[in-house]
């Protein structure tokens, strides 16, 4: 089976160098009189973080794009079952461009990272 490419809204990205899937759980831990602990779940989400060690200006300008209206975007990626089709809804954050290879305005690669957190609760 081929997986695609991620998306990010309208963004298709090219694949990534590195990622990694990050469950995050908010909750309160309690301890009774009697010494027992008791954990209250409150959410469960997952954080996807991908990175690039060479991104085009033109998937960088795209994914840039995305990010900047502020709000929520449908994730994608078929590797992880967490955000496979119909995808995820998740609030993104981008690194700045770090320049690793070129010159001019549009032909130069960056090493890029993008930070993905879902916006529900999984519970």
């Amino acid at each position: 089976m081929d997986i695609s490419k991620p998306t990010l809204g309208s963004a298709t990205l090219p694949f990534p160098s590195a990622a990694s899937i990050k469950p995050i759980w908010i909750y309160s831990d309690n301890t009774t009189l009697g010494g027992t602990t008791r954990r209250d779940i409150m959410a469960r989400k997952y954080e996807y973080i991908l990175s690039w060690d060479y991104m085009s200006v033109a998937d960088y300008d795209s994914l840039e794009t995305v990010i900047n209206t502020l709000s929520y975007a449908t994730f994608i990626y078929g590797k992880w079952p967490q955000s496979e089709s119909p995808g995820v809804s998740c609030l993104g954050v981008l690194s700045e461009r770090n320049l690793i290879y070129g010159v001019g305005d549009s032909s130069y690669l960056s090493s890029v990272t993008l930070t993905l957190t879902e916006v529900s609760s999984r519970i």
